[in-house]
Formats: structure tokens, sequence, C-alpha cells
């Protein structure tokens, strides 16, 4: 070896040069001792000689450029690992590293050796949190269409490509390389990974959307379909001799162990140190790396990639809180925001489109198409492929830069397709009408969807529950949902309560939650029917969850929490903002009428379901509009409480004295049957007028409420032109509560407020399902109404995809 032709100073960290490896020329890098930390610029000593501040550069400009690249490629929709994908493309010899003095200095051989090693550590930790976020038994309950699609997308392509490549290979002739890259193309191309599926489908916010649900249970199956593919080749291609059975029988061995030794020891570890600590999210996090570790090494050893040995350890462990949630939570930020970013950049890095040569230059169809362009999608595990190949010499750079591009194109065009096309709010964007208004005028069962975060949300629940007086003449059915954020897995979960896994730390929350409830159902036992859910999935698409459940059980009310929780002196104290955009995404597309639930609960000291305080004095703010009418159609019910007082204060211009200024005849209607409540029921229902000039006197006559209240009902929107609000909707802190929802918020008000807001879309038919009988029953008949007790169906689960 002539080491005089090496193509580095003795100032370099490394030195490099060509030699013959046993196939073909490779460079070989030896790394200089004592060229770790630079002595800085001070002392004439430059940093990027020397390896560490090197690599810092490395990863700070690939992190940079990637997220600037992002920012860029935002409004087209495209993913992040793209992002990354194009900046090793700029960074590489394709582009700015066309430049051999910028590539020598930017990306020497030395530097290019320790950034790829320490990537590498990040993509096997990253491919381990993957495995760790996947519910292996998905593939179980994944129904017969989702079976034919997986196995189709993958059996189709893989099978037409080959045909394809064979015939024309027959009847033309294709050079050799082209083959073996067309080969090599179409058996990535083939590929649909669960990762990657998942990760698109959150990305976009359609996880756990009809279509979101088909997908994931799709990709598993074409996932499981290209495995047992990989395997067969693998077993065929090898050396036919007893080594080669050996190293399929050895990998088989080390999914036992990880199955049946290393998984059954974590468990273990990890319920001993819950024990040892009395908390339930500890786990043994040092542990698992050392078992992570050995599995990588093990699967090195064996010949395959360590990463798949970190991948199947990951799928082994239970997926969800305590295990999943907190080793996702210590390892993304390392492994999958710094390292991670790099591994995928590498990639591009590696990308040059100048090494070409000259031997390569001889509704429902909506709906199916948006589903194709999922399955299309290519992310971490088809780049992680091709490098492997890359490396191991299985191809070469042409159809390495082939594969690349062909991924960014496919994947780019995929997933601005599917925004466009798929809307996954169309599925409960109803022709019916169901508002509260609708079910007073109808005689219609009252149907509520109660949707709680904690069980700080229970107590003003049942309350408004109890506030709304279920008969055995006229009952109601609510459902309650417990919104939890996806954390620790890759597929979003909408089940009921009694369905869920009793080791998810979430079902004891659950658990709290309908107990509680239980006890208000045991209390008007035969008044009521309910049953409960809970909802797993990430905030900014969870939306689809309340809406979906909400149009399959024909809800009239969904109730959600505001995004503010308010301390016992009635300060703010804490402000969520991811509830907040899921309250506007509601609003804007639920097929039922949407009140928001202001709870000062705390600071009348009634936090506890045990406790007997009840609402004792109600108040509705009517000033007018569809959505004040909703309100107060609600409160009518509860005047037939006999221990809760009602009273109704309506806001009226001085110009409106002469004459009724009401924009729908039910407004009217509805005026005139609580007035006559009133006069009925007189010490118990009220009715108040208020005759104001301007949006000042109205804010100084809510003001003067005091704590003469319990529970304040108002409407979200009004007439904005309405001189009674002259002047107050100039600006507005939360505008989805509207003018008056908005001003209530202010601290010296210590009374619970709900903010109705009516279904949009007044050319909707009436829903009249679930309508009660007319006819009167006898004086102390116990019995429910028939049709309320058999065709409810509570016993049976939900059909959320109907896949």
């Amino acid at each position: 070896m002539d080491w005089s032709k090496f193509g580095s100073k003795q100032i370099n960290s490394s030195h490099w040069g060509k030699v013959h490896g046993p196939f073909m020329m490779e460079d070989l890098v030896c790394q200089n001792q004592n060229m770790m930390i630079s002595k800085g610029i001070f002392k004439n000593s430059n940093p990027l000689k020397y390896a560490t501040p090197l690599l810092f550069l490395q990863m700070s400009v690939i992190i940079i450029t990637s997220r600037l690249i992002f920012r860029f490629l935002q409004p087209f929709k495209q993913g992040m690992i793209s992002a990354q994908v194009l900046a090793g493309i700029v960074l590489g010899p394709s582009f700015l590293g066309h430049n051999v003095t910028y590539m020598n200095m930017f990306l020497p051989a030395g530097g290019k050796i320790t950034i790829q090693t320490l990537s590498n550590v990040g993509f096997i930790i990253h491919l381990f949190i993957l495995g760790l976020k996947i519910d292996a038994s998905i593939i179980k309950k994944a129904s017969s269409k989702a079976i034919l699609i997986g196995t189709a997308s993958y059996a189709f392509p893989f099978s037409l490509g080959h045909l394809t490549v064979f015939f024309i290979n027959t009847t033309v002739g294709l050079h050799r390389d082209v083959f073996h890259c067309a080969s090599t193309v179409i058996f990535l191309c083939s590929m649909t990974s669960f990762p990657v599926t998942t990760t698109v489908l959150a990305e976009l916010n359609i996880l756990n959307s009809e279509l979101g649900r088909l997908a994931t249970n799709c990709s598993m199956v074409c996932e499981a379909c290209s495995w047992f593919v990989a395997l067969a080749f693998n077993l065929y291609t090898r050396e036919r001799t007893i080594k080669g059975v050996w190293g399929i029988v050895m990998i088989g061995g080390l999914i036992g162990v990880i199955v049946g030794v290393f998984r059954p020891l974590i468990i273990y570890l990890t319920e001993r140190k819950s024990k040892s600590m009395n908390k339930k999210d500890i786990v043994p996090f040092f542990p698992v790396l050392l078992i992570l570790a050995i599995a990588s090494t093990s699967a090195e050893a064996m010949g395959v990639h360590a990463a798949f040995g970190a991948f199947w350890l990951g799928v082994s462990l239970p997926d969800g809180p305590p295990l999943g949630t907190e080793l996702a939570m210590k390892l993304e930020l390392v492994a999958s925001n710094m390292l991670l970013p790099c591994f995928i950049a590498i990639s591009g890095l590696q990308t040059n489109f100048f090494e070409i040569t000259e031997s390569h230059e001889n509704h429902v169809i909506g709906d199916a198409l948006c589903l194709a362009f999922l399955m299309c999608c290519q992310g971490i595990i088809e780049v992680y492929a091709i490098v492997v190949w890359k490396d191991a010499q299985v191809v070469d750079t042409e159809c390495f830069n082939l594969v690349i591009v062909t991924l960014l194109l496919v994947t780019g065009i995929s997933r601005y397709l599917v925004v466009y096309l798929y809307d996954p709010s169309k599925r409960y964007k109803c022709r019916s009408k169901r508002t509260i208004l609708n079910t007073r005028e109808r005689n219609l069962q009252l149907r509520l969807l109660l949707c709680m975060y904690n069980v700080e949300n229970v107590p003003s629940m049942v309350n408004l529950l109890e506030a709304t007086y279920p008969t055995r003449f006229n009952p109601i059915s609510f459902f309650t949902l417990h919104l939890v954020e996806l954390k620790g897995r890759s597929h979003a979960v909408l089940t009921p309560h009694h369905q869920m896994n009793k080791l998810d730390p979430n079902t004891a929350q659950s658990t709290y939650i309908v107990s509680a409830f239980q006890r208000f159902e045991q209390k008007y036992q035969g008044t009521l029917m309910a049953q409960h859910f809970t909802a797993a999935a990430p905030f900014p698409s969870i939306n689809n969850d309340v809406c979906t459940l909400a149009l399959d059980k024909k809800a009239t009310l969904i109730v959600i929490p505001f995004h503010k929780q308010y301390a016992i002196d009635g300060t703010v104290g804490q402000v969520n903002g991811p509830i907040r955009n899921i309250n506007l995404n509601v609003l804007e597309a639920a097929p039922c009428s949407v009140p928001i639930f202001i709870d000062r609960g705390e600071c009348k000291g009634r936090r506890s379901v045990l406790m007997t305080s009840t609402w004792k004095n109600v108040a509705v703010l009517f000033i007018g509009g569809r959505d004040d009418a909703e309100a107060l159609a609600l409160c009518m019910r509860m005047t037939e409480k006999p221990e809760l007082n009602v009273t109704v204060i309506h806001f009226r211009h001085k110009s409106s004295l002469q004459h009724e200024n009401y924009s729908e005849m039910a407004e009217y209607n509805l005026i005139n049957d609580f007035k006559s409540h009133a006069a009925a029921k007189k010490g118990k229902v009220h009715y108040i007028e208020e005759i104001v000039k301007d949006g000042v006197e109205t804010t100084q006559a809510i003001s003067s409420l005091g704590d003469a209240y319990d529970m304040v009902f108002v409407g979200r929107n009004h007439d904005l032109e309405s001189s009674v609000l002259y002047g107050l909707t100039d600006w507005s802190e939360c505008p989805e509560l509207g003018v008056i929802g908005d001003m209530l918020t202010a601290p010296e008000f210590h009374f619970s407020v709900l903010v109705v807001h009516q279904q949009q879309g007044g050319a909707l038919a009436m829903d009249d399902s679930y309508k009660l009988p007319v006819e009167d029953q006898k004086s102390g008949d116990t019995k429910i109404q028939e049709r309320f007790s058999v065709e409810e169906g509570f016993t049976t689960t939900i059909d959320l995809d109907r896949s």
C-alpha cells in the first residue's frame, strides 16, 4: 500500500485513500489519535480539522437546512422526511458538494464515517420506538376488507412489475444493471410500511378518520406480506448449503429469544421498579437500553442489520403507557429529533446526479384513490432499505439515485393529492337537523355526548345531567367520551370502556370517570341509559372521534370543556391550547349542536360527585338569535325540575318595545312559552326584561349578576348589528365563545357558563329518530318506553370504520 498517495495532511483527524477490496476499489480511512477536540482558533487551531466540532457542525447544518426546506414545503403538504432527503441532496455532491473544497471541509471521509455511525445508532433507536408503538394484535382485528386490500396492494404491483420487466427483458433485452435496478425499485415500491403509513396519517391529521383506520389495518397486512416475501427470497438466494439454513434458523431463534426472554424480563423489571418507587409510570430505562444493545448486536452477528433486532424487540413490548409512552418520550428527543435527520440526510448526501453512466441511456372512488395514494407513501423504512443495499453493494449509484428520486416524487405527489381529495369530516356532515329546539318541538329523546379530559370535568357534567331532569316519561341517553392524547402507540383507538386493556394506565382514569357516572345512573335508575367510550388519538385530529361518535349515536348535543381551567379564587389556573383547537374543529363540523362548558365548579367548592350540593339557580342571558333560542330550549326542560330555579334575562333595546323583533317564529313562540311557564310557576321560574341602550349598559347589567346563580346559559352568536351589543364587538379574546360568552370568562364572575352553538344548516331535514310516545302513561307506571330500552343496543360495540 502506498501511504504517500493518501489524500489528507497530518493536521487532519483522519487519512484516507483508495485500496483494493474483495470486490472493488474501496476507501480506507485511518483516524488520528488526539484529534477529537480543537484547542481553539486563538491558538491557530482549525476546529473543522477535529472530529467533535466537525460532527456538531454537520448535525447543525443538516437540521437547520432540513427545517428551512420543510418550512418552504409546508404549503405543499409535504412531510419532514422529504425535507431531510432534499437537505442531504442540497448539501451533497449533487449541488453544494460538487465543489471539492466545500466537500473536503464539510464532509471529509473521516467525518462522514463518524456521523454515519452516530446517525445509525439514532436510526436503530428510532426503529425500536416505531416497533414499540405497534400493536401487533391489529392484524388479528383486521377485517376481511383490510386483509384483501393489504394483500392485493403488495401482490399486484410486485407481480405485475416483475412480469413486465421479465417480458421486456425476454423480448427486447435489458442491460444487466438495468434489469437488476428495475427489480430493486419494484420491490421497494411494492412495500407499504405500517410505521410510515401511520406517520403520514398523523401528519395529515387523519389517523383516526374512517380512511385512516382502514389504511392502518391495510398497511399492517401489507407489511406482513413484504416480510414473508423477503424471508422467502432470502432463503432462496442464500447459498444452498447447511450454512444458509442455519442462518434462517438463527434469525428465527433470535425472534424467539426476544419474545420469550427479553419481553418477559423487561415487563418484570418494569413492574418491580414501579412497585419499589410506588409509581406506575416508572420504567427501567438503562436495563432496556442494555437489552436493546444485546438484541441489535445479536442481529448484526447473524448477518442482518442491527435495526432488525431493535425493531422486533419494540414490537414484542406492550404499546402505550407506561412502558411504551415513557420510553418513547425519553428516546425520541435525541434519537428521532437529532440523530434521525442526519441518517435520512445521508441518503441525500450519497445521491450524486452527476454519476450517470451512458449504459443507462439506451366519492367512493375518491376514497379509493386516497387509500391508494396513502399506500404509495414511502418513508424511513424504504430509505433504510436502500441505504443498507447501497452499503452492501447490492445497488449501484445510478439505481440509488433513481430510488431516492422515486421516493420523493411518489410520496410528495401522493401526500398532496390525499390532502386535496380527502375530507375526513364528510362522514359526519349529516343531512339531518339535530338540535335541542327540534327535540322539544317534535317530542324527541334528548341524547347528550359528554366529552372529558380528566376526572375534574366530571362533577359539573353530572350537575348538567341532573339539571336536565330525566324522568320515566321523558328519559335521556348520554354517552361519555374520555379524550386521551395518543402517546406511545402508532394507531388511534376509539373503544367502549369495557373493552379497554386493563394494563393501560388510561383505563384507570377512565374507570374513575365511568364509576362517577354509574353512581348517577343508580340515583336515576329507570330514567336514563348510558354508554362510556375512550378515544386515544393525536389532539389535532381527535375531533374526528368526537363527531363520528356523535353521528353514530345521533346525539343532540356535544358538550365540550373550555380550554381554560379556573382556580378556587376565580383566576385562570391553566390554559391548554390544543384543547382550544379541538373545540374550534368540533364547532366547525359537528353533526349537532355544541355547547362549550366553562367550568367554575371549583370556585363553588363542588369538585366531588359525592357532594350533594347541586345547582339551585340557573339563568339564561337572551339577546336574540338561533343560538340563544337553543340555550333557552335547553333551559325550558330544566323548568320541570322542582328544586331548580330558572330565570331568563331578556336584553332589549328601547326601540324594540314598540314592536316585537324576532328573527324566527320559533324564537317568538319559545319566549311566549317561557312567559307562560313563569306565570304558572311563580317563585320558581322568572322572566326579566332588561332595557338597555348600548353595550355599556348590557355589560353593567351582566356584571350585576354577582353570585346569584350557579350556572348561566348563553348563545354563542347574536345579531352583531344589534344596539344591545353596540361597542362590544370590536375585540374578543375567544371568538369561539361569541361576544357575551367571551365576556363571561373574566375572573370577576364565579358561576359556570354554558355557551351554546346551534347546528349549522337551516335547510337540513328534520331527524325524528327516537321519537317519544305522545300518549300519557298511567301514574306510577315504572316501565321504561320499549323503544328506548330495546332499540338502543348499548351492549353492542360501535362500528366506526366498517372496515
